[in-house]
């Protein structure tokens, strides 16, 4: 087939789970198809990346968008939103440029299918009256937003989250539907997405592992040691820090004074910060390009997340590289784990330091919560069995099963 695949993002550096996701999705439908990539830039470095996804694709085509953040071009983009129906998410990809791009390659270019990444994107469907679209919902991204709304502290911007809510529901409602098939990462989210839209075509393929990359190394462990990977500038990864610092290390440290965690990832908060400065077993690393050989020498893979939707996959990374982790619900989500034995969930911070404090007491618990993690890994989430699943999942669906439903 020949595939026309819209991304919110060139997903390299693959560092994000987002971009792991897309790029091995990527890999996967490149296998057997002809991939046109229509993505989206923020700055002037995305576009460096295009070389790194050219060998999957027949072309690739980048438009700028206006980088998120308290920057005027931003500001204005979100100003006008106000009085729009459609959320911000979705109003800020829809540019000239990129429609008249679409336009033109469908007219040289004879699809059997378009693969939109994400929800935000949503908007792009009208495009494609004729042709099979898919989405794949990474998250449930109303979900994740009224998630965000509840912890946060700035009541304006608390205020502006709801308002942008209400607006990306009603947009999930609308999209979902008018798709010929949305791809969900959970049971977890094709169960909220259903019930949100009153049906549709929902097809779980969960997030997955590259398990010749993670995998287990024997190296020496750090006795007592925890780890957090993860960049810090996303509200969900920052609250995730900042929750732990504030109503998990104490009772941790309280128990286990000798214990040391490191935290991995740019942007650090600024109560990490503080506390990194005045206690010693506070550990800033910042960004590394290979993550793999600070959790493997790690005692324990922490993820206290509170907001959020979807599967987290720095979750199914490290539980790849057999460490055992302890989360919290909502970072456990998708996970089709056993609690206490393939990762140990946590939905208070003091069953979070409890469980932390049991796996650092019972080295032979750990261990073997580790190889449980793995072995739930290669079966269920390593890349080449979603890789099957895919490329099933688009050739029974595509352009043929369009036609008999249309």
């Amino acid at each position: 087939m020949t595939i026309l695949f819209l991304s919110p993002e060139i997903p390299y550096p693959p560092q994000s789970g987002h971009h792991l996701r897309t790029l091995n999705v990527l890999k996967i439908l490149a296998r057997k198809h002809r991939i046109h990539f229509v993505g989206f830039a923020q700055n002037r470095k995305d576009y460096h990346y295009i070389p790194q996804i050219r060998p999957y694709c027949e072309s690739v085509a980048l438009f700028p968008i206006a980088p998120k953040g308290y920057r005027p071009a931003f500001l204005r983009v979100a100003l006008k939103n106000l009085f729009s129906r459609q959320p911000l998410v979705a109003q800020r990809y829809l540019t000239p440029e990129a429609r008249r791009w679409i336009e033109r390659l469908q007219n040289r270019h004879s699809f059997d299918l378009v693969h939109i990444d994400m929800l935000a994107l949503g908007l792009y469907r009208a495009l494609f009256a004729h042709l099979p679209v898919f989405l794949t919902n990474h998250n449930v991204e109303s979900l994740r937003l009224y998630r965000w709304s509840r912890i946060e502290q700035q009541l304006v911007l608390r205020l502006y989250l709801r308002y942008q809510y209400r607006k990306l529901r009603r947009f999930e409602q609308e999209i979902c539907p008018a798709m010929d098939r949305c791809i969900v990462v959970s049971e977890t989210d094709r169960e909220h997405l259903q019930a949100l839209c009153g049906g549709g075509r929902f097809s779980v393929v969960p997030n997955g592992v590259d398990t010749a990359y993670f995998k287990p190394v024997p190296i020496p462990q750090r006795p007592g040691h925890l780890i957090w990977v993860g960049g810090m500038g996303s509200p969900y990864n920052a609250d995730a820090v900042d929750y732990f610092l504030a109503a998990i290390w104490p009772e941790i440290s309280r128990r286990h004074p000798e214990v040391t965690a490191e935290f991995v990832g740019e942007s650090p908060t600024p109560a990490l910060q503080r506390l990194a400065g005045t206690d010693p077993r506070i550990q800033l690393t910042g960004f590394v390009d290979d993550i793999r050989p600070l959790v493997s020498a790690a005692t324990l893979f922490i993820a206290p997340l509170r907001s959020g939707s979807g599967t987290k996959v720095k979750v199914l990374n490290a539980m790849a590289q057999a460490k055992a982790v302890v989360a919290t619900p909502v970072a456990a989500e998708g996970i089709e784990g056993v609690d206490g034995e393939h990762l140990a969930i946590a939905a208070t911070p003091q069953a979070f330091a409890a469980a932390v404090s049991a796996l650092l007491a019972d080295t032979g618990r750990t261990l073997r919560m580790g190889a449980a993690a793995r072995a739930l890994i290669d079966a269920k989430y390593s890349w080449e069995v979603i890789g099957r699943t895919m490329d099933q999942l688009y050739t029974l669906s595509g352009p043929s099963a369009h036609q008999r439903t249309h």
